[in-house]
């Protein structure tokens, strides 16, 4: 992950905790929670779960979930709220990439919310997801929408796959994303095996003014 070191993203922890969910609670987003659907007693992987906020919104709706995250102090804030209130979640340190520390068809269902954009292997990422999912296993993720990048204009080159920065408030460093259109995530999710059984387009309060959808979500099972 040279384009993007674990550094980088060890830098921003604190900040990226304060500004996202300091107290712990976890995520609220009812789309994510309707395309994870039933998780009770599921065993689900939270692909670069950053400080766990995803990691416990999954916990509180009965899954056994393990995070992982190349971010040590990412993790460090996972643990911490972890420490705090025993939900039963476990972080390990890897890369997404090739989840190695994982072993073939281990768990029922990964989700990845708002990540998948920020690592540089999309395939790699995409095939590792799949590798550790059981047979009928899914795969729900959420990403900045490829058309609209966030925002209310349309990407300009927008077929052309790139790497961008990102703005993010002041206290935070520079980060990276990197665009692909639409078809490279149905395209790699094609080739290992996924079928996509939903697409959502949606609107956040905070982002769009005019109406334009600035997330996409997914959720595909493996054949």
């Amino acid at each position: 992950m040279a384009d993007n070191p674990p550094v980088a993203y060890d830098e921003v922890a604190d900040a990226y905790s304060r500004a996202l969910d300091p107290e712990g609670v976890g995520l609220v987003d009812p789309v994510l929670t309707e395309l994870v659907g039933e998780v009770a007693e599921r065993e689900v992987l939270s692909l670069a779960c950053g400080q766990g906020q995803d990691a416990r919104l999954l916990a509180q709706l009965g899954a056994t979930v393990t995070g992982v995250d190349v971010s040590e102090e990412m993790l460090r804030h996972a643990r911490r709220h972890e420490a705090g209130g025993q939900r039963g979640i476990a972080y390990v340190h890897g890369d997404a990439q090739d989840l190695a520390a994982f072993t073939d068809r281990s768990f029922d269902g990964v989700v990845c919310h708002m990540a998948l954009m920020d690592i540089p292997g999309l395939a790699a990422t995409i095939a590792s997801a799949a590798r550790v999912l059981r047979p009928g296993g899914w795969f729900v993720f959420s990403i900045v929408h490829p058309c609209y990048g966030g925002h209310v204009e349309i990407v300009t080159d927008y077929l052309l796959d790139h790497r961008y920065s990102k703005h993010v408030p002041p206290d935070w460093l520079p980060a990276h994303a990197y665009h692909r259109p639409l078809g490279t995530y149905v395209g790699e999710l094609a080739r290992v095996g996924f079928r996509i059984e939903r697409l959502v387009e949606a609107h956040h309060p905070a982002a769009d003014a005019g109406g334009v959808p600035s997330l996409l979500y997914a959720r595909a099972v493996k054949a």
